[in-house]
């Protein structure tokens, strides 16, 4: 790759440093700063030198191990070229936005920086999304840092910008922070210009995709409120389905709140009635369109992400959801973790499903 770019005299340096140091190294950067671009030349350039080393991928968005939405692991083959690694092992995280996927992202992270120090890793280089401004950015690189305690945290700047989550680190016993200035090659990309790119890398993972039923019986549930409450009786759901004009093929009640799950469109004037019969402050209708093609993981027992699934029919009645998906191995599904995003098979992104419910409160 030193042969592709113009390589800095302060990457040569940070190189040999982390060479000669070993450990973790955490890389942060806004987008289009030249942090992937860095993190696949360190890799190439300290297995070069002899290194064992390994790429942590948390740029969900851009991802260059795996497919987007998910955290991958990868580790370095002598003189490998391509600019996207196989993954050893991969974390759903179910949006291409760390924006309110933030546990996910940093258990996920944590998790695979673990494996890859069970597998020898010398070196492990993290990379992160853009997420940098405003508080709740900084609440989630503080958290991730703070999980990974890294050795080496290095910092891909134009002015300033990172200097609120730098300052949170100074002084931190063990932690040696490298602040780089953002090469004048970097070539911004647009929105539609990453949009694409993620739209391409689904169609190459679903390509060889089929309709795959699961049971979810003796599975866990995550990202959703499904199973998270008490189901509702059979002539309590009909008389919802009277009062909303659409019928209720499910419901749970958790606490104060109830969460409905309906075929068509339910009537708005319904939505009192059907808070008043349930006794609570609050319900949540989803219908059943508008989640359609929702992006699932499909995790083992551990969480290690087998395939990734697009929601095609949900009965929750029998405890069943069919999806497409390149599954090979459905039996060892041990966790459904229902994503916040909808995809179409072409790749489009069809928009954040936590946005289809209609709720009403007190």
């Amino acid at each position: 790759m030193s042969g592709l770019i113009e390589v800095p005299d302060d990457w040569r340096a940070l190189s040999a440093r982390i060479d000669a140091e070993g450990g973790l190294a955490v890389l942060l950067g806004a987008s289009d700063s030249g942090k992937t671009t860095l993190a696949c030349w360190l890799v190439r350039t300290l297995t070069a030198a002899g290194r064992r080393v390994a790429l942590v991928d948390g740029d969900i968005g851009q991802s260059t191990v795996g497919p987007p939405a998910t955290a991958g692991l990868a580790f370095a083959v002598p003189a490998q070229i391509e600019p996207v690694f196989a993954p050893i092992a991969l974390r759903f995280v179910g949006a291409v936005s760390p924006a309110g996927q933030m546990l996910p992202l940093a258990a996920g992270l944590k998790r695979l920086a673990e494996r890859a120090s069970a597998m020898g890793a010398e070196v492990l280089l993290v990379d992160t999304t853009g997420f940098i401004l405003g508080p709740s950015a900084r609440r989630l690189k503080f958290h991730k840092i703070d999980l990974l305690a890294p050795h080496h945290l290095i910092a891909l700047q134009r002015d300033d910008e990172l200097e609120p989550i730098l300052r949170l680190f100074e002084g931190r016993k063990g932690m040696v922070i490298s602040r780089l200035p953002v090469s004048p090659h970097v070539i911004p990309r647009s929105f539609q210009v990453r949009r694409s790119y993620r739209a391409q890398r689904f169609v190459e993972y679903f390509r060889e995709s089929s309709v795959v039923g699961i049971s979810l019986h003796g599975v866990g549930v995550q990202g959703s409120w499904i199973y998270g409450g008490k189901p509702l009786d059979p002539a309590g759901l009909r008389g919802l389905s009277e009062e909303l004009g659409a019928q209720v093929v499910w419901g749970e009640r958790s606490q104060d709140e109830a969460f409905l799950l309906v075929q068509g469109a339910p009537s708005l004037h319904g939505l009192p009635l059907a808070k008043s019969r349930l006794g609570v402050s609050d319900v949540r209708v989803t219908a059943t369109h508008e989640i359609r093609g929702l992006l699932l993981g499909l995790a083992d027992a551990d969480g290690e992400l087998l395939a990734l699934g697009l929601l095609q029919d949900l009965d929750l009645t029998s405890g069943r959801v069919l999806c497409l998906s390149p599954c090979a191995e459905p039996h060892r599904v041990g966790i459904v973790h229902f994503g916040s995003i909808r995809l179409d098979p072409s790749g489009e992104e069809l928009g954040d499903a936590t946005n289809q419910s209609v709720e009403i409160h007190m």
